[in-house]
């Protein structure tokens, strides 16, 4: 505990320390107040005793966040990115908590919500949420409230209610790299009366279309070799994505509220460039060639295959809200149902050994539904707040795995399959009490929360063609099965929140959380499919400071924790010509680390933030074949440091509206990819900065209407970074982040 309690110290004196450099603040203005549902009802996030990053409306447009991957650099110990190869796989690491391989077979450890709604997989997780109105992430377990597989943390995705009156807006973009966006949104007027006939009925309709070149051009074979194919790859990281949202609202009555959404997001891509950065020249001698720099992106490649990677995503949800008043000791009291419906269809084909000779290539072709039903009773009287409520999920999945290894020599493609089915229940709740002693004065309040789940799944595997390392077919290898396992799970949590001030209070924390177990989908043989992987436990002890200062012109939040894991579940990548990754229960980790995050308007309209988040893991016990290994192993996604500033400035009356700059810079330390040192000799990958920026000339008045003129850059400074990698060891795949974009958007508001 003296780690946990000196890190607070730290965060306090750092905040004091902060305080002393703004002077002469005026009495009026200041930050404003935000308001969060991350603990499923709205609070104040300066009275959340929950480590939570918060993003508003206008934060969203001036740091343009579409999807998750936008959050990247923004939030500490926070990472962001897609899946290696890939553009709509996502790959978020919270404290060290990571799921790197998007099989859906795998479960995420993050969790995704978009207005209350888990996402179950993490492939195609990277999709546009058409209409945003915030955007929460909750650092830490969160199993009380939100159930499995959120070791790490939760992710919500809030949108924007129908308003009820005609408004609207459309916005024309364009860029470098041919990008172009066009986007549109109307809200219409509500239509009937509130407690007459039917009732009362408001919609709201977004829909948006962006295109763009890839970043790495296809050429033909620059070396001229015999055993090169015809170039096909045209280029790398396209873009081309539909996605669209409509929102009904339906107010029956003054207590009874229906609101319904449909969201759909259509992405036809092509991959990430596989930069090849590593080759063995004793046992991949032909790939030597091609061989490209680990520090620097290509803007041309040559490849043998037609890639391409394509997402289809629709999802229905129906929530139900009904205010029953005044409860006696119960205090007022609501009734919310949330159902949902969504179904992907993902589809991709990947060649990944960075040359035009077929190597490797593989593809994966996904039909994925689930279903969800969340039921809720949310209370609160004078002393005690409550949520208490029923949750059911079921999910099935079935993905046809073609691959091909060295298929120059004349090996087949093995048509893999592998999928699914997997149902949850669980009951949930958590309670807020502030007890009534005089000695206390109102400034305790203890929370405590549990969930009970129960999860069935189900899988099965098959592998009709197996070869040998001769590249020759072993029929008596073939092998297809099935399997099946359940499992059951308590986490509790508990939180004594103290006011020091009305602006300042601490909170001292204990949470647990707890990530699904199951079956290996890409294993190599049936006997490693049907050896289920353990459910991965999570303890969380963390204290906590949420504090406003001078007159409300300072914001300083901080936390220090000290995660302990048990059953960790790693990725363990085969590099055996599968190309597969499997999940083994290591043993046991504990993670330790801080988050400060500091907001400031010195003067009016200038707006200062700063964050920095530290990590500190290690491994207690990681059991490799009978023996405790872990101080030859490393820890994956988990950088030493992150750190984010940034500065915004609104002048009026320019033009007759508002001139608004905003710079964001964010640092993200040196890190590794994989578990296995032997990986990571080619896929340790380097610190890197990066520096986004945006103009706009705001509220120009034209017709009853207002005109936006925003121009915006990411990536300024064109730095040059290897976000993820693939390491068949005896050759390396890199994949790099965005290189600068830039362009502008014109946008109309009525």
């Amino acid at each position: 505990m003296y780690i946990r309690k000196t890190a607070i110290a730290r965060a306090v004196a750092a905040a004091l320390l902060a305080g002393a450099g703004i002077q002469a603040l005026a009495q009026t203005a200041g930050l404003e107040e935000m308001v969060v549902t991350a603990q499923k009802r709205e609070q104040s996030l300066q009275d959340t005793p929950v480590a939570v990053s918060a993003f508003s409306k206008d934060a969203i447009e001036q740091q343009r966040i579409n999807d998750v991957k936008d959050l990247n650099g923004l939030v500490p110990n926070v990472q962001f990115a897609a899946s290696p190869s890939s553009t709509t796989g996502s790959t978020v690491a919270i404290r060290g908590a990571v799921t790197t391989n998007p099989a859906p077979t795998w479960e995420p450890t993050v969790g995704m919500y978009v207005d209350g709604v888990f996402i179950g997989k993490v492939l195609g997780g990277i999709f546009e949420v058409a209409d945003l109105e915030r955007v929460e992430v909750l650092r830490g377990p969160q199993g009380s409230l939100y159930g499995k597989n959120t070791v790490g943390g939760a992710i919500n995705f809030v949108t924007r209610k129908p308003s009820g009156e005609l408004s609207g807006e459309l916005t024309g973009g364009v860029g470098n790299e041919g990008y172009w966006r066009a986007h549109g949104s109307i809200d219409t007027p509500a239509i009937g009366t509130v407690g007459e006939g039917l009732g009362q009925l408001s919609a709201n309709i977004t829909l948006q279309h962006e295109e763009r070149d890839g970043f790495t051009r296809g050429v033909a074979d620059p070396v001229g070799s015999p055993l090169a194919a015809p170039a096909i790859t045209d280029e790398w990281e396209s873009l081309d994505s539909d996605a669209g949202r409509i929102a009904l609202k339906l107010d029956v009555t003054d207590n009874f509220e229906v609101g319904y959404a449909y969201d759909f997001s259509d992405k036809n891509n092509t991959p990430q460039a596989p930069h090849l950065t590593h080759a063995e020249a004793g046992v991949v001698p032909f790939l030597l060639p091609y061989i490209v720099s680990e520090d620097e992106r290509s803007d041309k490649l040559s490849g043998n295959v037609d890639v391409y990677e394509k997402a289809d995503i629709e999802g229905h949800a129906l929530h139900l809200s009904y205010d029953l008043g005044e409860q006696g000791i119960f205090g007022n009291v609501q009734l919310k149902s949330i159902t949902s419906y969504r179904e992907m269809s993902w589809k991709d084909l990947l060649d990944i050994d960075g040359s035009p000779i077929d190597a490797f290539h593989s593809g994966r072709d996904l039909d994925y539904d689930q279903t969800s039903q969340e039921l809720q009773i949310v209370g609160s009287s004078e002393r005690v707040n409550y949520v208490f409520g029923y949750y059911y999920f079921d999910e099935t999945a079935d993905v046809l795995n073609p691959i091909t290894f060295f298929g120059v020599f004349g090996a087949p493609t093995s048509p893999n399959s592998y999928g699914l089915d997997s149902t949850s229940n669980a009951v949930f709740g958590q309670l807020d009490w502030k007890p009534g002693a005089a000695v206390l004065q109102d400034r305790l309040t203890v929370t405590v929360g549990a969930r009970y789940t129960k999860e069935e799944k189900d899988q099965y595997i098959s592998h009709p063609i197996v070869i040998d390392n001769n590249l020759q077919v072993q029929p008596e290898w073939a092998f297809a099965g099935e399997a099946d396992e359940n499992w059951d799970n308590f986490s509790p949590t508990v939180t004594l929140s103290w006011e020091l001030t009305e602006q300042a209070s601490v909170y001292a924390r204990y949470a647990e959380g707890w990530k699904s177990g199951g079956f290996n989908g890409e294993s190599a043989t049936l006997a490693s499919f049907e050896k289920a992987y353990d459910p991965e436990e999570v303890a969380s002890y963390e204290l906590g400071l949420k504090s406003r200062w001078l007159d409300n012109r300072l914001q300083v939040n901080a936390a220090a924790f000290e995660n302990k894991v048990d059953d960790m579940q790693l990725s363990i990548f085969l590099a055996d010509g599968s190309a597969a990754s499997v999940v083994d229960n290591a043993g046991k980790a504990t993670v330790r680390g801080f988050e400060l995050e500091m907001l400031a308007e010195p003067v009016d309209n200038l707006l200062l933030n700063l964050s920095w988040g530290y990590l500190d893991p290690e491994y207690d016990e990681y059991i490799d074949a009978g023996v405790d290994v872990a101080d030859d192993r490393d820890f994956a996604y988990a950088p030493e440091n992150t750190f984010t500033a940034g500065a915004q400035y609104t002048l009026a009356g320019v033009l007759g509206g508002d001139l608004t700059g905003r710079l964001d810079w964010s640092y993200t330390d040196d890190r590794v990819l994989y578990t296995e040192p032997q990986q990571n000799l080619h896929s340790q990958l380097d610190d890197y900065a990066l520096l986004n920026g945006r103009l706009s000339l705001t509220n120009l008045p034209v017709g009853n209407g207002s005109l936006e003129l925003a121009a915006w850059g990411k990536n300024l400074t064109d730095e040059d970074y290897r976000v993820s990698t693939i390491p068949f060891i005896i050759w390396t795949a890199s994949y790099f982040g965005a290189p600068r974009t830039y362009g502008m958007d014109l946008t109309y508001k009525f």
